[in-house]
């Protein structure tokens, strides 16, 4: 092959995802052939692949792509002493800007273009005038009492281990995404731990999906009326929601149809959820009526994260900040509180019409 048609064939991969990056497909296109029509097929086909392996592929391609990115280093900085500075130097550089190439156009191809679809509002009969103050209250209100209502059948039920799939979740999955239109079910990914677990506990990360092999990655750390919700949402982002939010709002409603232990652990963290965005002062009188039982599944998750390193959490949220305002989620890490707004303004969850307090005498 000619000199300067191997050059060219050597920067397609970086011309092409400079046009992408640069110029990218529309929410409509993207949500037409991509989200219903390409990504169903990847994802099955992919998951089915990675669900072979005992281990996570995910960390095998970190780990193979860090060895060939240090190890390309050490050779061309030893060319140094034979060839004139800029070439090595600039040899390096653009096999660097390649192999960065690659992974970000193998990462919106196998699951990254999902950033870009259209918000979940757009899809579903949503009323943002449904949220108020008073509605955010008696939503946590609301989750505080089932909450305490779910918890001894939860427990009696027994929550799944670190690296279960439950069949009732599954079935749950799959009839929200008929509901919500999704032409396939998922496939499923086999929970699965990973060599980044200490990261995950130092930086709070309760689970990730993997894109690159559409693993699901849990944190083992994780108790046991945790796993249920995690699971629901990690498996919520397989199905082709990546925004934190939209894929919350997938999970919720999936673990809330998928039996006591699933329920319950739904309802748990929408405890937290929602109180988080109440006034302190309204914070502690609504947390105030939850019950002993789920006031220590919640002190049991505290003393988990009490293993943060809380550098290694700065550094590692700003970064997924970062990354999410990149692929066009304009809030951020932020986008988790979202989930709030999105059941209460679909009304999903038949929370009581709140009741403004009359004024004191």
């Amino acid at each position: 092959m000619p000199r300067r048609a191997k050059a060219l064939v050597r920067l397609t991969p970086i011309a092409i995802a400079a046009v992408v990056a640069i110029f990218p497909p529309s929410p409509a296109t993207i949500e037409r052939y991509y989200a219903r029509g390409l990504y169903p097929v990847i994802q099955a086909n992919l998951t089915a692949l990675s669900n072979r392996a005992g281990w996570s592929l995910f960390d095998l391609t970190i780990i193979a792509s860090v060895a060939l990115l240090l190890g390309g280093w050490v050779h061309w900085l030893r060319c140094l002493r034979r060839e004139r500075w800029f070439k090595p130097l600039g040899r390096g550089l653009l096999a660097t800007l390649i192999g960065a190439s690659v992974l970000y156009l193998w990462f919106l191809a196998a699951w990254g273009f999902n950033y870009a679809r259209p918000p979940l509002e757009a899809q579903l009969p949503y009323d943002a005038s449904r949220i108020t103050p008073l509605a955010v209250r008696a939503l946590a209100e609301h989750a505080v009492r089932e909450a305490n209502r779910t918890h001894a059948a939860g427990h009696a039920a027994g929550f799944p281990g670190i690296h279960d799939s439950p069949p009732a979740l599954i079935e749950a999955l799959h009839h929200v995404e008929r509901e919500l239109g999704r032409p396939r079910p998922t496939v499923v990914a086999q929970p699965k731990t990973s060599w980044l677990s200490p990261f995950f506990r130092a930086s709070g990360v309760s689970g990730m999906l993997a894109p690159f092999y559409l693993e699901t990655l849990l944190n083992p750390d994780l108790t046991g009326p945790e796993r249920p919700s995690v699971l629901a949402h990690e498996w919520a982002h397989l199905s082709g929601y990546a925004p934190e939010s939209d894929a919350s709002y997938v999970g919720y409603l999936a673990a809330l149809r998928a039996g006591p232990a699933a329920e319950y652990s739904a309802w748990l963290e929408l405890v937290s959820e929602s109180a988080n965005q109440l006034q302190p002062v309204t914070q502690r009188l609504v947390l105030q009526k939850l019950e002993e039982g789920p006031r220590r599944d919640q002190q049991a998750i505290r003393e988990r994260l009490k293993a943060l390193v809380q550098p290694v959490e700065r550094v590692a949220w700003s970064a997924y900040d970062q990354m999410l305002k990149s692929q066009g989620v304009e809030e951020g890490v932020r986008s988790y509180s979202r989930v709030i707004q999105l059941l209460i303004g679909t009304d999903v969850l038949k929370v009581p019409s709140p009741k403004p307090q009359a004024p004191s005498q």
